[in-house]
């Protein structure tokens, strides 16, 4: 995530849903993961962990949103969510992993 104002003690909580399907309805891995943010920046990442999300299905989807927590203790503020379609499957029908 880019240009966004966050300030240290911020707290970023990411919902990823791994759906079997291509338009986010059958779910087949959710996690929830937190950043806290330790310094002033407009930039954030999180990584989806491999192990018992990604590699939940060979193609579907992924919806994600956020939840930002300001440290001034504001109120939360809600992310619209976003889906993308996802695809292991290689062009000659192979299925990648993590180390393919």
């Amino acid at each position: 995530m880019d240009q966004i104002p966050f300030k240290a003690g911020d707290e970023l909580t990411f919902n990823v849903t791994v759906c079997s399907d291509f338009h986010g309805q059958t779910s087949a891995a959710t996690i929830q993961g937190v950043v806290s943010i330790t310094a002033d920046t407009t930039t954030v990442d999180y990584t989806i962990p491999w192990n018992g999300v990604l590699d939940a299905v060979t193609e579907g989807s992924i919806t994600v949103f956020y939840t930002l927590t300001p440290s001034d203790g504001s109120e939360p503020t809600t992310s619209e969510g976003t889906i993308v379609q996802y695809s292991r499957r290689q062009p000659g029908g192979a299925v990648c992993g993590p180390d393919s």
